[in-house]
């Protein structure tokens, strides 16, 4: 049966963990699925990993979470981070992305966490508007091996998962590598 576009919302779960073949199921054994290794960047491991899989037991959708410190315009914070999320080519248009990233971010607010950053692809920025993400006008700044920084060429994006929860003024910089 083609569940793509069932009425019926997708059930997302969480994955005790996530590897690189749950990775390769969803995206295919891709060299680089996110287009982002000309960015020569090291990425952080998420912690926490949330999926959704068709009917066949497919795993067809992820997204995952990793703590994050932060300074922001001189103040410290701590954010989630959203990253790895991934959507089987054969699956995209059906809000999997949506919501994926939905249950994610509940859990994150379960947990206690007031603010969620992301980076991605401008073209990608309209989805996660939708999901209440702002732009960050700042320059942002993440840490990599051997204590090097690098400006993040990839949209910043940030979401409040608390009443007032805003965002601080000024530029940013990531305490560790990027998720």
């Amino acid at each position: 049966m083609d569940d793509r576009f069932s009425p019926e919302p997708p059930a997302v779960v969480r994955l005790p963990q996530y590897t690189r073949a749950d990775h390769e199921e969803i995206l295919g054994p891709a060299d680089d699925p996110y287009g982002v290794a000309h960015i020569e960047l090291s990425w952080l491991t998420k912690d926490i990993h949330f999926g959704i899989r068709a009917a066949d037991g497919r795993l067809v959708a992820h997204a995952g979470l990793v703590p994050i410190p932060l300074t922001v315009g001189g103040t410290d914070l701590e954010a989630i981070g959203v990253g790895g999320v991934a959507v089987a080519p054969d699956r995209r248009g059906a809000g999997l992305a949506q919501a994926v990233v939905r249950a994610a971010l509940g859990h994150a607010r379960t947990l206690g966490h007031r603010r969620a950053l992301l980076f991605c692809h401008p073209p990608l920025a309209v989805l996660y508007r939708r999901l209440g993400f702002r732009e960050v006008a700042e320059e942002v700044t993440v840490e990599q091996p051997e204590g090097r920084l690098a400006v993040m060429p990839l949209r910043t994006m940030w979401a409040s998962l608390a009443e007032g929860a805003g965002w601080p003024e000024g530029p940013v910089r990531l305490r560790s590598l990027p998720m």
